[in-house]
């Protein structure tokens, strides 16, 4: 791709401390920014160079996504539900500028292109645990590893908070498993990713209603 692309790994992502996907891009990445006019950080637009991701239907979409190559845009609305996306599987992230077609339809300002981990790359375990104001809790687990031509990788993630607003809770339950066999000519992934969540995010009222 001849245009100026901007890379991020695991370790970035995981420094930011951002619970959602799109705070982290807007710490870590040049010309992103993002607002929460849901009110919530799973719910967030994220904006590049004048053209947004969002999960909210009827935004003007501009920006295209994808998870392992696969458009993870949804067909009605092209919105982007960053609450599926497991973050803790993520091993790198490219954000491409630029309308190019390669990334097909809808694709004005740039791509986001994010690579999920392995176990053949990132073998072991890991379990991170941590609590915060207005009753956050979130936990993660992952663990990988390979055994001649079969690798496997698996993370579990979990987060629930009373939001800082009053009424305004969240629970996030995020699952995902790759199981991959790789021979000498031969490379096949399966991939499962699920989530489960409720996100509550109230937005901004006088005080007379």
């Amino acid at each position: 791709v001849p245009a100026n692309l901007q890379t991020l790994d695991a370790a970035t992502l995981k420094r930011s401390g951002d619970p959602g996907l799109a705070g982290a891009l807007e710490k870590a990445l040049p010309s992103v920014s993002i607002n929460e006019i849901q009110g919530n950080p799973y719910q967030a637009d994220l904006n590049y160079r004048g053209f947004t991701a969002s999960p909210l239907l009827g935004t003007a979409q501009g920006v295209s996504v994808f998870l392992d190559g696969v458009r993870i845009n949804e067909g009605f609305g092209d919105v982007v539900n960053w609450d599926l996306i497991p973050r803790a599987a993520i091993a790198g992230i490219t954000l491409s500028p630029g309308s190019n077609p390669l990334y097909g339809l809808n694709t004005l300002g740039g791509a986001l292109a994010l690579q999920t981990k392995d176990g053949r790359k990132y073998p072991g375990g890991e379990l991170q645990v941590s609590a915060g104001a207005f009753g956050r809790q979130s936990v993660s687990l992952q663990q990988g590893g390979s055994k001649d031509a079969l690798s496997w990788y698996g993370a579990v993630e979990g987060m629930q908070e009373d939001g800082w607003r009053d009424y305004s809770p969240s629970e996030v339950g995020q699952l995902f498993g790759k199981l991959g066999w790789q021979g000498m000519a031969t490379d096949v992934t399966l991939t499962l990713a699920h989530a489960n969540t409720d996100l509550i995010g109230n937005g901004l009222l006088p005080e007379s209603m």
